[in-house]
């Protein structure tokens, strides 16, 4: 009895995604981080992340990820 060869390739990428602000932009205070940081959109989230903008509002609501609401009611990660 043959037996076969078999062969596996793998193939490893890397992405990397910068967001450019605004120069006006300024970071904020994370009282969970204690420390200045740059935050963005929900919908900003989505796209460094992949993941849903339902799945950025149950990590948000589960404590999963540090936010904040900006005085209009806007949420930033």
């Amino acid at each position: 009895m043959r037996s076969r060869k078999r062969i596996e390739i793998t193939i490893e990428t890397e992405e990397l995604l910068r967001i450019r602000r605004p120069e006006y932009s300024t970071p904020v205070w994370c009282a969970d981080c204690l420390r200045q940081v740059h935050v963005v959109t929900p919908d900003e989230a989505v796209i460094i992340t992949g993941a849903s903008s339902r799945a950025i509002y149950r990590w948000v609501e589960e404590g999963k990820i540090h936010f904040s609401e900006t005085t209009e009611g806007f949420l930033l990660i």
